[in-house]
């Protein structure tokens, strides 16, 4: 199998791999699959490719986290494809999920919230 034609700019799905590397979580989907962020190529060497991630970056307190972007280096193999469209930008990793579903057109599964009321009478005695 050849190697995929990558282009600086192109922006490309990254293996779940680097999802773990960058955020230090093996997320995963309400199937089960593991969560791939994209990011943007920078530059392109025979076994490696330079990626640009968009994300929000922690500041000290009392500084509320900012949007930013890391350059990291991957194998090519991690690159999954190219993708259409502008790079999404990633959040901290509480939030990931919810980006990774808007982005392929995934309804989030969220059950109604239950609602129960108690009367005076039915509250046990501590």
């Amino acid at each position: 199998m050849g190697l995929m034609e990558l282009q600086k700019g192109d922006v490309v799905r990254l293996a779940q791999s680097v999802t773990l590397a960058e955020f230090g979580l093996a997320l995963c989907d309400d199937e089960g699959v593991g969560l791939e962020i994209d990011g943007v190529v920078g530059r392109v060497e025979n076994h490696m490719v330079n990626v640009v991630i968009r994300r929000m970056m922690r500041r000290p307190a009392p500084f509320a986290p900012q949007e930013g972007a890391v350059s990291r280096w991957v194998r090519r193999d991690e690159v999954l494809g190219v993708i259409e469209g502008e790079p999404h930008l990633w959040p901290n990793a509480k939030g990931l999920k919810g980006v990774s579903d808007a982005r392929d057109g995934k309804v989030r599964k969220t059950e109604a919230p239950i609602m129960w009321t108690v009367g005076v009478d039915q509250i046990p005695d501590g």
